[in-house]
Order: C-alpha cells, then sequence, then structure tokens
C-alpha cells in the first residue's frame, strides 16, 4: 500500500474496522499524511494433515489461507504440536514441492515432537544388523565416527538423510533416515554410546 501523497510504502495503521473485508486508516511515515485503504480478508480453510510420528500416522485438519504457499521442509504449527512438511499432494494426485494451499488435497508432515529415529545398518561382510535408535533431534552424526552400540563397535561409513546420501561430513539426527557402518579395528576406541538408544523390537 503505497501513500497517494508520496507514493511511500512506509506507514503506521492508525484504525481498522470490519472483519472479513477491513477499511484501515492509515498515517504515512514520511509525508504524514493520512489515507484509507480497504483489504480484503480471505477466509481460512481447512486441508488435510497426515501427520507421521515413527511408524504411527494421524490425520487431521489444519485451518489456513487459502492463498498461502507451503513448500516441502516449512514448519506448521498443527494443535500445539510443530510439524515439518515431508510432501504436498495436490488436487490432481500428482506430488509437488511448493503450492498454494487452494491446490492441496493433502498435506504431509513429521511431528518434530519428541526425539528423532535414526535407522542403524552395520555391515559385517553381506551379513548386515540392523537397530533403530531414537536420539535427540540435534545430535551430530558424523562419517568416520566410532561408535558403540550394545556389544558392535562400528564405523560410520556413510548415512542417508532426508535429502540425499553422504559419505562425507555430518547431519543432525532429524535429518538422517539411516546410518550406514562397518565394524571398527579392534584398537579404535568409540566416541560415543547408542546402547541405551537402541528401540527394541525394531528390525
Amino acid at each position: 500500500m503505497k501513500c497517494p501523497i508520496c507514493n511511500s510504502e512506509s506507514h503506521e495503521i492508525i484504525k481498522t474496522k470490519g472483519k472479513n473485508t477491513k477499511e484501515v486508516l492509515l498515517k504515512c511515515n514520511e509525508c504524514g499524511n493520512t489515507f484509507r485503504e480497504t483489504i480484503n480478508i480471505p477466509k481460512l480453510t481447512e486441508c488435510r494433515i497426515i501427520i507421521s510420528k515413527f511408524s504411527e500416522s494421524e490425520k487431521k485438519q489444519v485451518k489456513i489461507y487459502p492463498d498461502e504457499i507451503l513448500q516441502v521442509g516449512e514448519v506448521l504449527v498443527v494443535d500445539e504440536e510443530e510439524v515439518q512438511i515431508t510432501s504436498l499432494e495436490n488436487k490432481r494426485g500428482g506430488r509437488v514441492s511448493k503450492s498454494p494451499v487452494s491446490e492441496l488435497e493433502t498435506i504431509w508432515a513429521t511431528s518434530l515432537t519428541g526425539p528423532a529415529r535414526v535407522g542403524i545398518s552395520i555391515d559385517y561382510g553381506g551379513r548386515i544388523l540392523s537397530k533403530k535408535v531414537e536420539i535427540e533431534r540435534d545430535f551430530l552424526f558424523t562419517v568416520g565416527d566410532v561408535v558403540k552400540m550394545g556389544r558392535t563397535v562400528f564405523r560410520i561409513k556413510s548415512m542417508k538423510t532426508v535429502t540425499s546420501k553422504i559419505r562425507r561430513g555430518s547431519a543432525i539426527a532429524e535429518q538422517t533416515k539411516r546410518v550406514y557402518g562397518r565394524p571398527a579395528d579392534r584398537n579404535d576406541k568409540f566416541q560415543y554410546d547408542l546402547s541405551s538408544k537402541i528401540v527394541e523390537n525394531e528390525i
């Protein structure tokens, strides 16, 4: 909204009235002119959202403005719970990374409440030991780390994150889907112990 006198977009709201359509009285911060503008406020619409938390999913409805643009990776608050968008399904049944709410059928998201769950796979020359651990979301895994898990000590060789597979560098737990490793050498000392983090009865 520009001042009709000096075209400045810097202003302060003095008074508003109305609900779906607001009449706003503004004062220009540059020249001091006061002027009125009418703003149409769209009604909130309900959109289906499916929230995943580990192996469980919960279907909810979230109220959001139809012209709002959502994208994968964005964080929403649903019933006081933070969730991160992992996929967007439009009304044509396609999956997109970015879309206005008015064109969406379903929002897919993962809960950011509680610990992250990360898969661990250790390769014993063809025999794979696979476990899952629950760990702080900001815990940092680094390729090359020597880790203890139960009776096993292994070295991280690579990791699969939500975006790619990496063979060098680091990733935080909430962005890591699976850690791949091989048994460490006998003389290697482990840097941290994940034994207490193992999720029982998970393969």
